[in-house]
């Protein structure tokens, strides 16, 4: 088992597999097999600047996972990986990056309709799910001096219709464009990390 968790740029693998990765772009974190590694002891690992990847090599890797919820603020959200009848997926830009369509789970809304009214806010597209398959993915970080986790719930989803796509300005969308993997693969490094990783294993199927 092995969870990701990413940061503005780099990331932090916890796995209880120690071969099962490249070790040589990873700062290693060995501990103790009978005790839970806690990042509340040290957060510091966390929010203040390490600059590198890390791997926590850990037989607990759910319960170190869980004790970065207990000192950060936890988000819930929720998004899709929208592809088109060419196999396209949708893509948009903002604040300088590509990025996929998301955003928080609203209080008493189930994940999935968060999911599809996100889609439809921040592009205007029409979807339905084409998958059971769900993805998660963490990212931390720290806003107005809050240490921050997002839990994120990603869709695999069809477009329908043909409607006309419309960037939300008020969420800083500037521009929103079909990709195919080629064009992903030239614009790789513009898009946000976590998302790179999440296209990369998606076009790779």
């Amino acid at each position: 088992m092995q969870k990701i968790v990413y940061f503005d740029s780099y990331h932090l693998l916890i796995t209880n597999k120690p071969d099962s990765f490249e070790k040589s772009i990873y700062t290693i974190i060995l501990t103790d097999e009978e005790k839970v590694f806690d990042f509340r002891t040290d957060p510091s690992i966390l929010f203040n600047g390490f600059k590198g990847n890390i791997a926590l090599i850990t037989p607990f890797v759910e319960e170190a996972l869980e004790s970065i919820f207990d000192f950060a603020d936890g988000i819930v959200a929720a998004g899709g990986i929208i592809k088109n009848a060419d196999g396209q997926v949708l893509t948009i830009f903002r604040r300088g990056f590509w990025d996929l369509p998301k955003g928080k789970v609203e209080p008493g809304e189930k994940i999935e309709d968060a999911a599809l009214r996100e889609v439809k806010e921040e592009t205007g597209a029409d979807v339905v799910r084409s998958s059971h398959r769900t993805i998660i993915t963490y990212h931390c970080y720290v806003i107005k001096g809050k240490n921050c986790i997002k839990e994120t719930h990603w869709y695999l989803m069809d477009v329908v219709g043909s409607n006309a796509l419309k960037p939300q300005t008020e969420e800083d969308i500037e521009r929103i464009e079909w990709m195919n993997k080629a064009e992903f693969e030239n614009k790789k490094l513009l898009f946000y990390p976590l998302i790179s990783s999440l296209l990369t294993e998606y076009f790779s199927k």
